[in-house]
């Protein structure tokens, strides 16, 4: 069965994490960026300042998800929840 949506479709999420004083970034991890013929996601980490800021954006320009499209749904998934899910996938802060 279709799944429909009600129009086309681009979130874009900003985290901004305010590294404290007397911390610093010891791991960022990369970004990450996955696009099909369906929808797709960018994830983008950037040091600014005392500053991490994650940027999600996803997009969707289908009205219509028909089930020969949801493997290539799915696809976007598989990648898209590695990023964010496991510790690799977590930003380090650590005391100076």
């Amino acid at each position: 069965m279709p799944i429909e949506f009600s129009f086309h479709n681009r979130r874009k999420y900003t985290i901004v994490l305010k590294i404290p004083e007397g911390y610093q970034l010891s791991y960022m991890p990369e970004s990450k960026s996955y696009h099909n013929a369906v929808w797709g996601f960018d994830l983008r980490y950037e040091k600014k300042g005392d500053s991490l800021v994650l940027t999600q954006e996803f997009d969707n320009d289908h009205l219509l998800l028909r089930p020969d499209q949801f493997e290539q749904w799915n696809k976007v998934l598989e990648i898209f929840f590695p990023c964010t899910s496991r510790p690799s996938a977590y930003p380090k802060i650590n005391i100076l």
